[in-house]
């Protein structure tokens, strides 16, 4: 039964009813059907577009995704690193959102803590910059 038969049937009651508790009744069940239906539209699921930038942020999205049941999926032609999902803005704010911002954060500092440890393994570079005293010379600019 859809939510309009529902509606239709609390109204008959409405109008039927012989005493003023019945009505009554029949009024707030009513008000309490039309609530539910604001939430579930509020609640509906939504397409997100999640762009990842980098293979070990999508891997460790899927996997927080694959832990709820979240399906995922990219359309034909979309970059690599990006992720669909449907799914309901509050889920999305209220659980994902938060678990991989936390979990992300852990992994770009063991991405720092093990770059700096091969980048010291290659040679021991210190940040430091040196500054030449003069002019600029024209020099090309290297492209990575």
């Amino acid at each position: 039964m859809n939510w309009q038969d529902k509606i239709k049937k609390i109204e008959a009651l409405i109008a039927g009813s012989k005493t003023e508790g019945e009505r009554d009744a029949a009024a707030l069940a009513r008000e309490r059907l039309l609530e539910r239906i604001q939430e579930e539209k509020a609640t509906a699921a939504v397409e997100y577009t999640v762009p990842l930038g980098n293979h070990w942020r999508k891997k460790l999205f899927i996997a927080i995704c694959s832990k709820y049941q979240v399906r995922t999926y990219r359309y034909k032609r979309q970059k690599y690193t990006t992720v669909m999902i449907r799914q309901s803005p509050r889920f999305v704010d209220q659980v994902l959102v938060p678990e991989f911002k936390k979990y992300s954060e852990l992994l770009e500092g063991l991405v720092n803590e093990i770059m700096e440890e091969i980048i010291a393994k290659i040679h021991d570079v210190k940040e430091e910059e040196i500054v030449i005293a003069g002019e600029l010379p024209c020099s090309k600019e290297a492209s990575l």
